[in-house]
């Protein structure tokens, strides 16, 4: 049986001993069911570093290990992959995270817009969000990734358009009535973008962007571009873009 994979912070690791609590500790020995003297590898969460540790103490809440090797991270993606996801509703933006950590997607937003089924309201922000970063996490971990995504807190669709122009790189917005009018598919997009480059994807909620919203992000500097006739489910879209981005990087196949 392969060893466990958890993440750690790196104030977990203390000298040559790992103190394991939380969720981490949850995982390895109440799921896992393991105990003194397994093993298991504790990645840190910031850098990727891989520790392979010893379990010498199991209490309530918390076990010790002892660090027993320790490795270079695994290779990231080069290219930063952000994906600006008009929030859906019920379990659609957990399977985005799942997925889009799967294929390597750097950091994932989620955007408050005006077709958004969903709402997040004030008092349920930080639940939510510790459960969005829990997500990525064990997607991360299950898919052997050094570092799981950024997932951040809701955006408006203003605040997301100036957090992008911040970050620099391209942006892409998923339109197919905008692509439409400029001719525009995501292949011709993504020419010419090299492979250590920023990406960014806007792809709206159930219904898309509004009309005055998609003219404000192409305004603002974005791309749109299409995926053909075919409509494709939000969530669907959201995979399918990002596999598509990361592919033509050089980062599948």
């Amino acid at each position: 049986m392969p060893e466990p994979r958890v993440f750690i912070e790196p104030d977990a690791i203390r000298g040559a001993a790992i103190h394991l609590a939380g969720d981490a500790f949850e995982h390895v020995a109440v799921v896992l069911r393991r105990g003194v003297g397994d093993r298991f590898i504790a990645v840190d969460a910031h850098c990727g570093t891989e520790h392979t540790a010893q379990i010498t103490e199991v209490g309530r809440g918390a076990l010790q290990a002892t660090v027993l090797q320790t490795a270079e991270a695994r290779e990231q993606p080069t290219i930063h992959l952000c994906l600006y996801q008009g929030l859906p509703k019920g379990k659609r933006f957990p399977l985005i995270i799942q997925k889009c950590t799967e294929l390597g997607v750097a950091r994932i937003v989620p955007v408050l817009t005006e077709r958004a089924v969903a709402r997040v309201e004030p008092d349920e922000a930080g639940g939510k969000l510790t459960r969005w970063t829990k997500i990525a996490q064990e997607a991360a971990r299950q898919s052997l990734r050094p570092i799981p995504p950024v997932v951040d807190a809701p955006l408006d669709l203003r605040a997301a358009l100036a957090d992008w122009r911040t970050a620099g790189g391209v942006g892409l917005l998923l339109d197919e009535a905008l692509a439409g009018s400029d001719d525009g598919g995501l292949r011709a997009g993504l020419a010419g973008i090299p492979p250590e480059g920023r990406v960014s994807v806007f792809i709206g909620p159930e219904g898309g962007f509004s009309t005055e919203e998609a003219e404000t992000a192409r305004d603002a500097g974005l791309l749109a571009v299409g995926l053909g006739s075919r409509i494709l489910r939000t969530e669907t879209a959201a995979i399918a873009v990002c596999a598509i981005v990361m592919y033509e990087a050089g980062q599948l196949g």
